[in-house]
């Protein structure tokens, strides 16, 4: 049984390719688009919290209030409570009173999210996100700052909050964000990935944030961060920045890191010109989406992909020489200067390789 079903088709005499059939370029591996804080109702986990995940590399100190008592204080204290496994769920009683709170009192919680007691700081977010209002500057600044927060639940909140900003304020806290795709700063994959995916949604406006992304892209422990990073570096930078960036991605140790370089190089079509021989050298991988992809991104780039292609005819990989042929064969007659060496596979040990020899000098003969 063939490893590569268009293989198949052109041993049939319908090649399939795509290039020539449009294919979804597949997304990322990634969450949501949610962060991970986010929290569930009294019966439901939420994220673990860990205050201590960042003490490597401290954040700067969430501002002092005096830890004056107050009954809104008191009840936001008492808002979430240990689910017993390390996450947070809302406490049905104080959910209870705070649905009871008058416009008045709820204007008065929003200076309880610079509480020095952690606990009152998470509550008051997790409350405030519901009733957060992008187009108030007060309410934006309120959680920018809590972005620097040293536990893990509260910056949930605040880039909860930063997916509704309007863009030109998600824009002004891109240094705080791209900061947070430092392990070592915020130490939860899941939000790294939802801060890589915004970059991406701002294109061009967030350039600042290219050298970044690049880190993460290249030594992110979490492979979900990579290629987010690898597919937000497509929709900011122009192809000549993004494509040797995204070549890099080809030699990633994980195959859905990978696929997604493949596949945004068979997006740019002919702008990834400049890796064929990359592109090329990945038809012999082992993940047959990745080699099938890196197949049709070739075909995309045309010509200048022809003698990279034609390289891959003495590969060791039998999978690579059928797919080299393959994409040679639509091609078609530009890559009649190869000729000689699809003619050597006649001789090929394998037969379906002798075969799609054979089709191949067909297709590019124009029989």
């Amino acid at each position: 049984m063939l490893r590569y079903p268009f293989v198949s088709a052109l041993l049939a005499g319908c090649l399939t390719l795509a290039g020539c059939t449009a294919k979804p370029t597949p997304a990322p591996p990634a969450a949501d688009g949610n962060v991970t804080a986010n929290i569930a109702p009294a019966t439901a986990t939420t994220t673990p919290n860990n205050d201590s995940s960042s003490a490597s590399q401290p954040r700067p100190a969430t501002p002092s209030l005096s830890p004056t008592s107050s009954p809104q204080r008191d009840l936001m204290a008492r808002h979430l409570r240990s689910d017993g496994n390390g996450g947070w769920r809302v406490d049905e009683q104080a959910a209870t009173e705070i649905e009871k709170l008058t416009p008045e009192a709820i204007s008065q919680l929003w200076p309880l999210l610079k509480d020095p007691q952690v606990e009152v700081r998470r509550g008051t977010a997790v409350y405030l996100l519901t009733q957060f209002d992008p187009a108030i500057s007060d309410q934006v600044v309120a959680f920018s700052a809590l972005l620097g927060d040293n536990d893990r639940t509260v910056r949930g909140m605040a880039l909860n909050a930063v997916k509704q900003f309007r863009p030109a304020d998600q824009i002004a806290v891109l240094p705080q964000l791209t900061a947070m795709l430092n392990p070592a700063r915020e130490d939860r994959a899941e939000n790294r990935v939802a801060i890589a995916r915004l970059c991406g949604t701002l294109k061009a406006e967030a350039a600042a944030t290219l050298q970044p992304l690049e880190a993460s892209s290249a030594s992110d422990p979490d492979s979900k961060v990579r290629a987010t990073a690898y597919s937000s570096i497509t929709q900011i930078a122009n192809p000549p920045t993004a494509v040797p960036i995204l070549a890099r991605g080809l030699a990633d140790q994980d195959a859905s890191v990978r696929l997604v370089a493949a596949a945004r190089m068979r997006q740019l079509g002919p702008a990834a010109a400049v890796v064929a021989k990359e592109l090329a050298a990945v038809l012999g991988d082992a993940d047959s989406s990745v080699a099938e992809t890196a197949a049709e991104a070739l075909i995309r780039i045309g010509q200048p992909a022809i003698e990279p292609l034609a390289g891959q005819l003495t590969s060791k990989s039998t999978s690579a020489r059928k797919l080299a042929l393959a994409c040679l064969a639509k091609i078609g007659t530009p890559a009649k200067p190869v000729t000689a060496q699809i003619d050597k596979c006649r001789q090929d040990s394998d037969p379906q390789v002798r075969q799609l020899a054979e089709t191949a000098l067909k297709r590019i003969s124009g029989q």
